[in-house]
């Protein structure tokens, strides 16, 4: 039984292999990408330029709007408290005024662009003129010096990098913007900051080093956009909404367009896959859709054609037709990839441990009047439970300045519940409490929507850029409270254990094969290793069940390690969760079976015997884990109070501690290994205190049978998962 978008009551959903068509579908795009050519969307997604443009203030505020702020600001004791601060603040910077710095400095323009703004917003909501005057003559100094910035070689001026610049000019054309019809800009002012300092900073915007999908992209079409509609340029324009072709219709450099057909999946997951980049790219497009906005172009409703690689569905095409796709799926994503609680997993870089609010949300609820998004506008950004419906302190609407531009007045106080079903984007499904991203390549069930709930995500999608992890079929289970099987901390950019340790597959909860860590890393020493010209990494989903008793998940791949097939499969039933992970190829293989746990690991001293203190073995990442204790399963870890992992399946066991990283002490890490063409792990995770006693009674390579105390009978195998009662009798199936 299929799922479909349209039978929300259905909770189970089974798996094919790929029809013929989505084959021929791959092929073509793996040789249009191998050939450098991208898509390009249908004509009819072209968004026209506005022919006329409103007067300033236009880019993120309007005449209307300032008046319904001046009138919030009256009425609201937070707003007017946070007012006073910033006027008080700017008032002592006029005596020192800063101008644009000869040559830049690390972030300096950063903080002089961030001033320009505040004193603008100053001058706008009091009419001092001192306060205009200021902002012009930052203005001014820019046009004075930016010309003569050296682009650097990861696309900035002012700036570092593209990330930066785009902040720099957003920052500046809202003060330009605000101070547009101030008495203090002259008309030659306005000619020399366009031609010195917004032009060439577009043309800058324009050559960032990422063309395509990636969130640098996104940043700098944000810039562009902002540029184009403060000064009402049309080339900039176009570019940011609809990208930059050739004379044969090429799309060479993205934009708004591409990145919503292709970049945001089906399912609303952003193809990079981190929850943290994919929250940093909504904030980009967000900023876009604003300055469009007030310009008159509606972005926030606009759909497009998918892209034949994505075409709004699964790229196997097991989840429906192709759809038209709407931006609203990214913002929606985010709030199901989290558990019961609010915690978010570690999965790619740059990821959070829980749902952060962040300042789009009173945008999006008022461009959608959905209830979720004032709901998250009103928690604070420190909530780690924001699923609990009890903040721990009432939220700041206001963090900066610029936040007052997306204040609604009105926004009400908004609901979200993960009890209710949902349809995420065109492809993900959220059902009885479990969510399937198979676009994306995440799956979490969760016990029940309670904020103490287990939950457990399995990560399985296809390898989404350099910021990926080579990790599939990885897991990561909550107890409730905290991540008891989490993702490994990680250093981040620039440090040598980045390489060493995060891109490593053993710093995963999933199987390394032979100590080399999953394509396309591999064993190779580039910290930025991506699949080769024609190559695709990716698990498939084979199966989602979302019933009463019995939820489960399967997915498997084959693009990990050459003639190596992997399937796992993750069952929960009550406050357990079963873990089956099988191995096969035609030839001999060591597999490395690694669990991360955030919690003591003791283990009965009858089971284990102690173990030199000393690195796994030279390799990346084994390097990293010293092993002080060895023994072989079955055996039962405890990880105190009451919580368990019994590893049912005979294998060795290695027990030890993982690298510290920044700011982290190195977790316990558990290995089980074994030999051969074949393997299979059975794991039960027993995460609540007395729960019933667990006995794996039927093992083999292809079918697993799990007693449950004294009544019930778990079976795995290819063809179904079923729950029975002692005497046989179904009472649950997944298929």
């Amino acid at each position: 039984m299929y799922f479909s978008r349209r039978d929300l009551h259905l909770s189970r959903v089974k798996l094919k292999r790929p029809p013929v068509e989505s084959l021929w579908v791959a092929f073509w795009s793996i040789l249009l990408t191998f050939f450098g050519i991208s898509y390009c969307c249908h004509a009819d997604d072209r968004i026209p330029c506005p022919q006329t443009f409103p007067p300033h203030p236009r880019l993120f505020t309007n005449p209307g709007e300032l008046r319904a702020l001046k009138n919030f600001i009256r009425n609201s004791a937070e707003a007017r408290r946070f007012v006073d601060n910033l006027i008080t603040r700017v008032e002592k910077e006029l005596n020192h005024i800063p101008n644009a710095p000869v040559q830049p400095r690390d972030m300096e323009n950063r903080n002089i662009s961030t001033l320009a703004r505040d004193f603008a917003i100053a001058y706008i909501l009091t009419g001092k003129e001192q306060f205009a005057a200021a902002a012009k003559q930052i203005l001014l100094s820019y046009a004075e010096v930016y010309p003569s910035y050296a682009v650097t070689a990861t696309k900035g001026k002012a700036m570092p990098s593209t990330l930066n610049e785009a902040r720099w000019i957003i920052d500046l054309a809202t003060a330009y913007d605000l101070i547009y019809s101030s008495p203090a800009l002259h008309t030659e002012d306005k000619k020399q900051i366009e031609d010195q300092v917004f032009r060439p900073c577009g043309e800058v915007l324009r050559i960032c080093n990422h063309k395509t999908r990636s969130n640098w992209r996104a940043r700098a079409i944000a810039g562009l956009g902002v540029i184009g509609f403060c000064i009402g340029d049309c080339d900039f324009i176009d570019e940011a909404i609809n990208g930059y072709r050739d004379e044969n219709d090429r799309v060479l450099r993205n934009g708004f367009i591409q990145h919503l057909g292709y970049s945001i999946l089906g399912d609303g997951i952003f193809y990079e896959r981190s929850f943290g980049y994919q929250a940093y790219t909504t904030d980009s497009y967000f900023l876009l859709m604003e300055a469009a906005r007030h310009s008159g172009v509606d972005l926030w409703h606009h759909s497009v054609s998918a892209d034949p690689r994505d075409a709004g569905s699964d790229i196997e095409r097991l989840f429906g037709p192709p759809e038209e796709k709407s931006v609203k799926a990214v913002f929606d994503a985010l709030f199901y990839r989290s558990f019961s609680d609010g915690a978010v997993t570690n999965v790619a870089n740059a990821s959070a441990d829980f749902f952060i609010r962040r300042r789009y949300y009173e945008a999006a609820w008022r461009a959608w009047r959905d209830p979720k998004y004032a709901y998250v506008a009103r928690i604070h950004e420190s909530d780690r439970r924001p699923w609990d419906g009890i903040s721990l302190r009432e939220s700041a609407r206001i963090r900066d300045a610029a936040d007052l531009f997306w204040i609604d007045p009105s926004l009400p106080k908004g609901h979200f519940a993960l009890d209710e079903n949902a349809v995420i984007g065109n492809t993900g499904s959220h059902v009885n409490g479990c969510t399937l991203f198979p676009n994306g390549g995440f799956a979490i069930l969760r016990q029940s929507t309670d904020p103490d709930a287990v939950c457990a995500e399995m990560n399985f999608g296809c390898w989404g850029s350099g910021h990926s992890h080579p990790d599939k079929l990885s897991i990561v289970i909550s107890d409730g409270n905290h991540k008891v099987i989490r993702e490994a901390r990680y250093f981040g950019y620039g440090d040598p254990a980045y390489l060493t340790w995060d891109r490593q597959t053993i710093a995963h909860n999933t199987v390394t094969v032979d100590h080399v860590s999953q394509q396309p890393q591999g064993d190779t020493d580039n910290a930025w290793a991506i699949p080769k010209a024609g190559s695709v990494v990716r698990g498939r989903p084979l199966l989602f069940y979302a019933g009463n008793q019995l939820k489960a998940f399967r997915a498997e791949c084959t693009d990990a390690y050459p003639g190596v097939r992997m399937e796992r499969t993750i069952v929960l039933i009550d406050s357990v969760v079963y873990d089956f992970f099988k191995v096969e190829s035609e030839s001999n293989h060591r597999y490395d079976y690694a669990l991360h746990i955030d919690a003591p690991v003791t283990i009965d001293r009858d089971q284990v015997r102690p173990h030199t203190m000393e690195a796994l073995s030279h390799e990346f990442g084994y390097r990293h884990i010293k092993i002080n204790e060895a023994g072989m399963a079955p055996l039962t870890a405890h990880l105190g109070y009451g919580r368990k992992i019994a590893a049912l399946t005979p294998s060795q066991v290695l027990v030890g501690k993982g690298i510290a990283a920044k700011k982290h002490s190195g977790m316990p890490v558990m290995i089980l290994q074994t030999e051969g063409k074949k393997s299979v792990y059975v794991t039960a995770f027993i995460l609540k205190p007395n729960a019933t006693p667990i006995q794996l009674i039927k093992k083999d390579h292809d079918y697993q049978t799990v007693m449950i105390g004294e009544g019930r009978l778990l079976e795995n195998n290819s063809a179904f998962i079923a729950l029975r009662d002692r005497a046989g009798k179904i009472l649950e199936i997944a298929r």
